[in-house]
């Protein structure tokens, strides 16, 4: 019979924003990783199984040195595997091919669903009970998506609306993953060995549509950039999943899905000193818009934190 995890501490109050702010940075940064990488004709299926293969490498090693026991019960491997396809495998997938068809603007306007939705299937699932102000600041955030999108980057003519619509398959999986995270992750996992877990279960998903596509490639046969950026991202996938499940479990799953917002403000903030773009005032408002919804979102989250030690 198993002995309990002795409870996390619980975290300070400025701890949440922090994680968020970091996880946008991280994510915003290997977003403009893969732009570079895919520039340079690698396999999208086998780029996405490496940087998940990597950082299961290194998040198994770590535990390894900590001594951490890595729960493996049919019904943890089910969690693993299932947490694992739905936050990472089966989206990344299917943005990859649904990219084949349509732009990256067009993608990016799906992708701004995901806070929308997390927070309705947290809603539904009893996960979060509605709130006006964290509502509004969900609001604001899509809108400062949209503001970066639409005005240059609408849905083209002649674009496949089916190609589209299947888009939206990406954001629900992300957000359901986030809820199924949140309300079935079983008690005696901690943070770093369940970050382990689903990677290790999103990466076994991903070898297999690898392989099924024929889109393997072998990595560190050359010492290259691009090989580095990969390993790279890797390293950064791993870090990234830990303060993902990290913010899970002490903010709630629609105060995470802010950060798909962050991503694309911290990837346009990154491009321009990278790569040199240049963005117009909608971008430049809808930076402002942003920060305010996050605000707004994390000053709601503070006020029912406050309520429930008062409780």
């Amino acid at each position: 019979m198993w002995l309990p995890l002795r409870p996390e501490h619980a975290p300070a109050a400025w701890a949440p924003i922090v994680i968020l702010i970091s996880l946008g940075l991280l994510w915003g940064g290997v977003t403009n990783i893969a732009r570079f990488v895919g520039l340079s004709g690698i396999p999208p299926l086998a780029y996405a199984f490496w940087t998940l293969i990597i950082g299961a490498g290194l998040l198994t090693l770590v535990n390894l040195v900590r001594r951490k026991r890595f729960p493996s019960s049919p019904r943890h491997l089910r969690y693993y595997l299932v947490a694992g396809a739905l936050s990472s495998g089966l989206p990344t997938a299917n943005m990859f091919w649904c990219l084949n068809y349509i732009s990256v603007g067009v993608m990016s306007l799906a992708l701004t669903m995901v806070p929308l939705v997390t927070y309705l299937l947290a809603v539904v699932f009893g996960l979060e009970k509605p709130h006006i102000k964290r509502a509004s600041g969900i609001g604001l955030g899509l809108l400062g998506a949209l503001l970066v999108i639409l005005p240059d980057n609408g849905l083209p003519a002649g674009q496949p609306v089916g190609w589209f619509m299947m888009a939206f398959f990406t954001p629900a999986a992300y957000a359901a993953g986030t809820v199924y995270t949140a309300k079935y992750k079983p008690v005696d996992v901690e943070s770093l060995v369940g970050a382990n877990g689903m990677m290790l279960g999103s990466a076994l998903l991903l070898l297999c549509l690898t392989l099924i596509s024929g889109q393997w490639y072998v990595l560190w046969v050359d010492v290259t950039l691009v090989n580095g950026l990969i390993t790279l991202h890797g390293v950064v996938s791993a870090i990234a999943f830990t303060l993902f499940f990290t913010l899970v479990r002490i903010a709630g799953p629609v105060y995470f899905s802010q950060v798909a917002y962050l991503v694309t403000v911290f990837g346009i903030a990154i491009a321009l000193v990278v790569f040199g773009e240049r963005y117009s005032v909608w971008h430049w408002l809808a930076l402002g818009v942003t920060i305010y919804g996050v605000w707004l979102v994390n000053s709601a989250q503070r006020q029912a934190g406050h309520a429930t030690s008062k409780a």
